[in-house]
């Protein structure tokens, strides 16, 4: 009996009254929508005080009482009923609420309140509630074809929480840009409303075609976030062209200077302060490249000459050439080509010469037409003819000979056998044509009309042999020099 006794004493020592604690919270999920729902989760436990304490009493009618907070509901009835926790003990509780439609972004505090039989005091739990409402941003505008500089009108419409200081910009890497200003304030957008704001665009940096401009709206949403989004507006971007059109009022040659003269006519619109560069790399302008025309009128027309140098083979070449003009205090530009006809500087020089020398009237002599290309570039089907003349007949079976091709530099000779008529000496004119194709396809027809000395038998037989081999020698010598002196003249002139 006293043992049992002694035991009751030991039981009732290690036990001291019941201690409720409550361990830390957590909400599921973390972040909610307005019309959302969610749990708040937390843990009630019967603590034993130290390790020396072996029970506790148990927790009696544990109750967890709570209230509407302002955007939260509560789906389950306070209070809800926990029952008891015995000693050590602990129990999961876990309520569910919704976020209100209403709900503004940002945080909203639940509170709890648990109560137990026998207990004076309350514990208390403030959840914290992150409300996420973000906005719902889109964009649309009044155009779907934009100008090199064009304005747009643009609709942003909210069908998501507050967007508040809205402001529109464009990505940094973007060939899109803004004319006169980086961005553009479009203020407050609250849910469910539009905001309407005019963008100046400049798309000159950008292809013509299809392509997307990059807004950026930059905002704070509710609960005071910022954020930055980009919009992708798809727009088609037109380039305006000068409705003007060029024609070549004037033959210029390859490898030389020349004056390029041009007629320009203006068959659209007025333009203001219009201007045409030669930005070619083969007729490049020897002075200024800038051709100020001032104001064009629609229908009007004008003239251009610059004076350029002639880098390009013969033929038809397209011509870069760049336009700017002023449009509603903007400037614009363009690039285009314009078809111009380089001819080429194909010449060729022709000699004659005589065996046997001095042509003596009544005499039969071989005359030895040479014809060289003193020009820059190939000739092609070069033809010669000698026309008939009173002073002598010619034997030859036809008047023309085919030569064919000549490069630059090159020559060739054709021989024609004739006799002289018994005439009285003198320098006679002889007709020699030369009909050439030069590189740009242009037929050529030259005539030349050289000078013979015709000699008497007699003043032949007394200059003897000696003279007759120093006329032929200096025949000779007078006609290279006349071609070494076409040659450096055209030198001179390519320089």
């Amino acid at each position: 009996m006293r043992k049992m006794l002694i035991l009751a004493l030991i039981v009732l020592a290690g036990m001291v009254s019941a201690a409720i604690s409550v361990g830390s919270y957590t909400v599921s999920p973390t972040t909610l929508k307005p019309g959302e729902e969610g749990s708040v989760t937390f843990t009630i436990s019967n603590v034993l005080p130290s390790s020396s304490v072996t029970t506790v009493d148990p927790l009696e009618d544990v109750s967890v009482y709570f209230s509407g907070s302002e955007g939260v509901e509560f789906k389950a009835k306070s209070p809800f009923s926990v029952g008891t926790i015995s000693s050590g003990g602990s129990a999961l509780v876990s309520i569910p609420i919704k976020i209100l439609p209403t709900a503004k972004g940002g945080v909203v505090t639940a509170s709890f309140y648990i109560s137990a039989k026998g207990e004076t005091g309350l514990k208390t739990v403030n959840a914290i509630i992150t409300v996420v409402n973000p906005p719902i941003l889109t964009m649309g505008s009044d155009k779907q074809t934009i100008l090199s500089t064009d304005t747009l009108n643009l609709t942003i419409t909210n069908n998501g929480g507050d967007a508040n200081r809205v402001i529109l910009k464009l990505t940094d890497d973007s060939n899109f840009s803004f004319i006169g200003t980086t961005q553009v304030y479009v203020g407050d957008i609250e849910g469910s409303e539009s905001a309407a704001v005019s963008a100046q665009i400049d798309s000159r940096n950008v292809d013509e075609g299809v392509s997307s401009i990059p807004f950026v709206l930059s905002y704070q949403e509710e609960g005071g976030s910022s954020v930055n989004e980009t919009k992708k507006l798809a727009i088609a971007v037109k380039k305006e062209k000068a409705d003007v059109v060029f024609t070549q009022d004037g033959p210029i040659v390859t490898s030389q200077d020349n004056f390029l003269l041009l007629k320009v006519k203006n068959t659209g619109r007025a333009l203001e302060d219009f201007e045409v560069y030669v930005e070619d790399e083969e007729i490049k302008a020897k002075e200024s490249k800038q051709i100020k025309l001032g104001d064009f009128a629609a229908g009007e027309e004008k003239e251009i000459s610059v004076l350029v140098f002639v880098d390009a083979e013969p033929g038809v070449r397209s011509t870069e050439l760049t336009l700017k003009w002023v449009e509603d205090d903007v400037e614009k530009e363009e690039s285009t080509t314009v078809p111009i006809v380089v001819n080429s500087d194909a010449d060729a020089a022709i000699f004659i010469d005589a065996k046997p020398t001095p042509i003596i009237s009544g005499g039969e002599h071989t005359l030895a037409i040479l014809v060289s290309n003193v020009g820059s570039y190939k000739i092609q089907n070069v033809e010669v003819s000698l026309e008939d003349n009173d002073a002598f007949e010619i034997f030859n079976a036809q008047r023309s000979q085919y030569i064919g091709g000549l490069e630059s530099d090159d020559f060739s000779t054709v021989q024609y056998k004739v006799r002289l008529n018994a005439i009285e000496p003198s320098s006679h004119p002889v007709t020699v044509n030369v009909r050439y194709k030069d590189q740009s396809g242009v037929w050529v027809d030259k005539k030349n009309v050289i000078y013979l000395n015709i000699m008497s038998a007699e003043a032949a037989g007394a200059g003897g042999e000696g003279d007759n081999t120093f006329l032929f020698l200096l025949i000779i010598v007078v006609a290279a020099g006349g071609y070494w002196w076409y040659r450096k003249r055209k030198e001179k002139a390519k320089k």
